[in-house]
């Protein structure tokens, strides 16, 4: 019979201050004014900064307010002068769009209190990295790295599948509190292999569906780089710059723990220039252990695969390829069409139900919202398979129906 010797790890206590379900009355007016002006934008009632959010690749960032042509809201416009007639970059409705799709299967609420919590609370400043986010979904195209499928994304972004069969990066399994694991494997990366564009879009794709495997009630999850075998010529700053960026500015409150693991000595000449980068809370995240030992502190032996980190799991990372007529679902239109019609109206009746509570004057929940929610989650589990392509995670049956199922094949140590 297998064993599963867990004695050395310690469950961290995480905190519910300010998560759904342990909101304060002023917590509770807070998110209310929040939704208040994310409406009233939405609407179009309130102007909005229309500067694109800088990123990782150095995109120019243009005076706030600028407009530009219609048919080029991902690109520099012409001057008025030239162009006639202007519109903003983005519109209210562009931003709900975004919104909703970043939703996905998530309480509304769990996505816009992450923003707050990481703004201590300062409605405006939440609300200016909220539309920040939701500008640099749209204009960097993030809906694309879980719609189309790997083999669209390699003939769009050359050798993608490439960083996928060599299990650059990847999730595999979670922590006893349901918190996704990312591995990250450095000694696989050289910066030059590979066009700087498809290093940014591979990290991005690992950021979106970890996002998609995140078991409802766990919002955030473990990165774990794997140093070992470390050398300079794996150092490739631009990723850096934008897993830093990610975690501070577009995913705010999703990294529990950052785990640098097996760090050699080369590493912590470039930690202190790292370090610096980092916002303090982000900073917090990180933990340094110098072998599996310490690694079994924090995450179980039974959750982790024999090799490399000393494990219980008799697992290694594989790429399995594109399935014949994996994705069949996508190309019935009525059956896709039908389902987003009732995923908009679930959307229309949140939408309805949260005006109406953020007119109450109790700083209390709303049950009819909540219930909305709990339908927007299932109906997003029969919606996915007709708007996202399958992914190495449903191949594998982690994600399946909007189940998150890993599973560990326990092998006995002795």
């Amino acid at each position: 019979m297998a064993t599963t010797d867990n004695s050395t790890y310690i469950q961290p206590i995480i905190s519910t201050d300010g998560t759904l379900g342990h909101l304060t009355p002023e917590q509770t007016e807070t998110l209310k004014q929040f939704w208040a002006c994310l409406y009233d934008i939405f609407d179009g009632k309130t102007a909005f900064d229309q500067t694109i959010p800088t990123s990782f690749k150095g995109q120019a960032q243009e005076e706030p307010n600028a407009l530009v042509q219609k048919s080029s809201w991902f690109g520099r416009g012409k001057p008025a002068s030239e162009s006639g007639p202007v519109v903003p970059r983005f519109t209210g409705e562009d931003l709900k769009k975004a919104y909703w799709k970043l939703t996905m299967m998530d309480h509304p609420d769990v996505v816009i209190l992450k923003f707050i919590r990481a703004r201590k609370w300062v409605l405006d400043d939440a609300l200016k990295m909220f539309l920040n986010t939701l500008k640099w979904r749209i204009v960097e195209r993030l809906d694309e790295l879980i719609e189309l499928s790997d083999v669209e994304l390699d003939a769009k972004y050359p050798k993608f599948l490439e960083q996928l069969h060599k299990g650059k990066g990847y999730l595999h399994g979670a922590d006893p509190l349901g918190r996704p694991l990312t591995f990250i494997n450095p000694r696989f990366h050289h910066k030059a292999d590979q066009p700087s564009e498809t290093t940014y879009r591979f990290t991005l794709y690992n950021m979106e569906h970890g996002r998609t495997l995140l078991p409802q009630g766990t919002e955030n999850v473990i990165v774990i780089f794997d140093l070992s075998n470390f050398g300079l010529d794996n150092m490739d700053w631009g990723f850096v710059r934008l897993f830093v960026q990610c975690f501070e500015s577009y995913y705010p409150e999703t990294l529990g723990v950052c785990v640098v693991h097996r760090a050699p000595f080369v590493f912590w000449g470039l930690w202190k220039l790292i370090q610096p980068l980092l916002d303090p809370v982000v900073a917090s995240k990180f933990v340094f252990t110098r072998n599996n030992a310490e690694l079994h502190k924090i995450i179980p032996r039974d959750r982790l695969p024999i090799n490399h980190f000393d494990g219980l799991d008799d697992w290694t990372y594989e790429y399995i390829s594109a399935q014949e007529n994996e994705n069949d679902h996508m190309k019935d239109s009525a059956k896709k069409e039908e389902l987003l019609r009732e995923r908009h109206e679930l959307e229309a009746k949140f939408d309805i139900a949260t005006r109406a509570w953020i007119k109450e004057s109790e700083g209390t929940s709303s049950d009819e919202r909540d219930e909305i929610a709990k339908n927007i989650r299932e109906q997003y589990a029969r919606l996915s398979p007709y708007i996202h392509a399958a992914s190495v995670y449903r191949r594998r049956g982690v994600a399946v129906n909007g189940q998150i199922n890993w599973t560990y094949n326990i092998k006995d140590d002795n």
